[in-house]
């Protein structure tokens, strides 16, 4: 269907979205650790049972969704899950009390598992059905959004301290409102010319849809477990996943409890903390398009089968980054390690993406990337409870050690995939199709 008289091209709507996501959620978290901790007082164990909602919320949610957006509309889920997102952080900018903000992160768990793996796939299906990229091209597609992305971030880190200064929930109003405002502006903009939905579900109708959909779920889990067993490597990227779950959940979560409590602010210029995390932001956003330039860059002359020794350099330097924050009391080095976190970070999911959306049916695609975010999640849901009770009982610097320890094994499994992964047969010198002129790089 295509909507409106000009429709937008997918490829310039999926970096307008990812871009504007990027911006508005730039906004919203830059700062977002201060009002937890300020506004909150939220104490660590506090801290890392929100991330348990909302990736408890997220896990469970995850898989459905994800074969819902197969089945019905990549999108509708879409759509639905940008809309909720933006509520989620309006609720949650409504009162700084525990119980809200752990039922407004569930909310965010439900908008987050309708969106993730649906807006991959969907752009997947345009771009390859219309012969502008091929399967194998799409790490490129990914990484270039991911850059554009971390540009859009500068901006909305850089805005989000300004606004702070009305209030510490500002950030959370004017971004949650700006995002439900965006799924509804996206809506008649967004094409869906390649996707068909399941012809079983045509034509029916109450219990029968029920009936006929939970026929079509178990159909759809026995062939992206098929998938998943057969493709080489990919159990290995998804236990990889797992431990990188479960060490980013104490992380996110307390890196910011830990310069706010543990680290002394230096007095330049009289720069309250929400500037200094929202300057903190942008810098990160600045590095990471650098990696992200550097990774595409690499994917591009190596070929997707390259990803697996990216993501084993790239898991190994966070692991010492963190290492190096957890240990010392400077703080310039606390912030020099969190950035190098953040200059690597954002190249795992696009790097991992890619590798798995070239060598998987299209019928399954969405289902199988929701199932890679299943396993993030369950390893931040069994990790941020432990990595909690730690913080509270003996130290911050102790939960983000433990937490590392997580990424040990993660390299193992990255290693062991990297053994495993064989090339494809590719077009091109480089092991890639020869670029297209009428599609940006």
């Amino acid at each position: 269907m295509r909507l409106g008289s000009h429709p937008i091209p997918p490829y310039r709507l999926y970096l307008l979205l990812e871009c504007g996501m990027s911006f508005l959620l730039g906004i919203t978290y830059a700062t977002i650790t201060v009002y937890w901790v300020t506004s909150g007082r939220l104490n660590p164990l506090q801290l890392l049972l929100l991330g348990t909602s909302l990736e408890l919320s997220y896990f469970v949610l995850q898989l459905p969704t994800g074969v819902l957006a197969d089945l019905v509309s990549r999108r509708l889920c879409t759509l639905t899950g940008l809309f909720i997102v933006g509520l989620a952080l309006i609720m949650e900018g409504l009162s700084p009390s525990f119980g809200n903000l752990l039922a407004a992160q569930a909310v965010l768990g439900l908008g987050s598992a309708l969106n993730n793996g649906a807006q991959e796939a969907w752009v997947a299906d345009e771009l390859t059905a219309e012969d502008q990229v091929g399967d194998h091209r799409m790490t490129g597609v990914y990484l270039r959004a991911t850059q554009l992305g971390l540009i859009a971030t500068v901006v909305g880190s850089l805005l989000s301290g300004v606004i702070a200064l009305a209030g510490l929930n500002a950030p959370l109003l004017v971004g949650g409102s700006l995002i439900c405002v965006l799924a509804i502006a996206a809506a008649p903009l967004m094409p869906e010319t390649s996707f068909r939905p399941a012809a079983r579900l045509a034509g029916a109708a109450g219990r029968q849809v029920i009936c006929q959909a939970a026929g079509l779920l178990a159909g759809q889990l026995r062939s992206t477990r098929r998938v998943i067993v057969a493709v080489p490597g990919l159990v290995l990227l998804f236990g990889m996943t797992l431990f990188v779950g479960l060490w980013s959940e104490g992380f996110d979560r307390l890196w910011g409890a830990f310069l706010l409590r543990d680290i002394r602010f230096p007095h330049i210029g009289g720069l309250a903390p929400a500037m200094w995390f929202s300057l903190f932001a942008c810098a990160a956003a600045v590095l990471g398009v650098g990696s992200t330039e550097l990774a595409k860059r690499r994917t591009e002359r190596l070929g997707p089968d390259s990803a697996a020794g990216a993501l084993l350099g790239a898991t190994l330097a966070i692991g010492g980054a963190v290492l190096a924050m957890a240990t010392t009391h400077a703080f310039a080095v606390v912030v020099t390690a969190y950035l190098a976190v953040w200059v690597l970070r954002p190249v795992l999911h696009p790097l991992v993406s890619g590798w798995m959306v070239g060598r998987i049916d299209p019928s399954v695609r969405a289902t199988a990337l929701s199932a890679q975010d299943m396993f993030d999640s369950a390893g931040q849901i069994a990790g941020g409870p432990v990595i909690g009770i730690i913080g509270t009982l003996v130290s911050v610097r102790i939960a983000l050690l433990t937490g590392a320890a997580a990424l040990a094994p993660a390299a193992a499994c990255v290693a062991a995939a990297n053994r495993r992964i064989r090339p494809r047969a590719t077009e091109g010198a480089a092991g890639l199709p020869l670029r297209n002129p009428g599609l940006p790089s």
